[in-house]
């Protein structure tokens, strides 16, 4: 039987993953900050809300359906600029207070960020200790260690999304009209959106361990590379970047594959 799934956050990336499951036939509530979504969710049969995250949300009653058993939050630190940062984890907190009160709720699945990684160097895989650098990053960092802080009545699953892309998410315009950007010899670390969907349906559908996992393509080629590639292939001025000697620093995506079976739709940014 498909699983009852609340998902806090139906943005870019929680509205098709809102779509896809409910053609999965899982029940679900799906919550957005705009009335025209919500009514397209509703019209596709997703019970939806509309949840201003402002300055005023603790003040606010807010109740996830008791029917809950997957609760997806697909929330970024900035929450569009809505709130103070600080207030970021104090958001999380008032949502997760309600996962008391639900009885049936196996699973908590949080989006995350692979620039919690910062600065560290090498192949970055999920035992790797992370170097948050940017308020942001140390904001998901925090947050990561508050939800580890959990109830054992469900499973924690924290996946570390690499860049994303996808339908409205084109590269080519990340450094549009940019000259002698230094390095070239960094590594991309992206991943399309349909990969990130098919992994979480995998997550909600099967018998998976909990635990942390990076979610990137494949292949992580030098952004000199990249960049210039997708941008000469979109007709538009491609930048250039000056190489320097950067090590070797990508996001492993092992774990999830071996995990998961999964096999990528799109494992190669140059062919996304």
């Amino acid at each position: 039987m498909s699983p009852y799934i609340s998902m806090i956050g139906a943005g870019w990336l929680g509205f098709p993953l809102a779509k896809t499951l409910i053609n999965e036939n899982c029940k679900v509530f799906a919550t957005t900050t705009k009335e025209e979504k919500r009514d397209h969710l509703l019209a596709l049969g997703i019970k939806a809300e509309i949840l201003i995250f402002d300055n005023f949300f603790l003040e606010k009653e807010f109740t996830l359906p008791s029917e809950t058993e997957i609760l997806i939050i697909t929330l970024p630190p900035s929450l569009g600029k809505q709130v103070n940062l600080e207030h970021y984890k104090a958001i999380l907190a008032h949502i997760l207070e309600q996962t008391v009160k639900i009885k049936r709720l196996r699973k908590i699945l949080f989006t995350s960020s692979t620039s919690v990684y910062g600065n560290a160097m090498g192949i970055l895989t999920e035992e790797r200790e992370i170097q948050p650098q940017t308020n942001q990053e140390k904001i998901l960092a925090e947050t990561e260690d508050f939800l580890k802080q959990k109830s054992e009545d469900y499973d924690l699953f924290i996946l570390r999304l690499g860049g994303l892309v996808g339908p409205g998410r084109e590269p080519a315009h990340f450094f549009k009209n940019k000259k002698d950007l230094p390095g070239g010899e960094i590594q991309v670390n992206l991943v399309h959106q349909t990969d990130v969907i098919e992994i979480i349906k995998k997550i909600i559908m099967n018998d998976i361990p909990q635990g942390i996992y990076n979610i990137t393509a494949d292949e992580h080629p030098a952004r000199g590379l990249f960049y210039p590639q997708r941008a000469k292939e979109r007709g538009m001025e491609e930048p250039t970047f000056i190489w320097g000697s950067e090590p070797e620093r990508y996001v492993s995506n092992e774990k999830v594959k071996k995990v998961t079976g999964y096999t990528l739709v799109y494992p190669d940014p140059l062919f996304f």
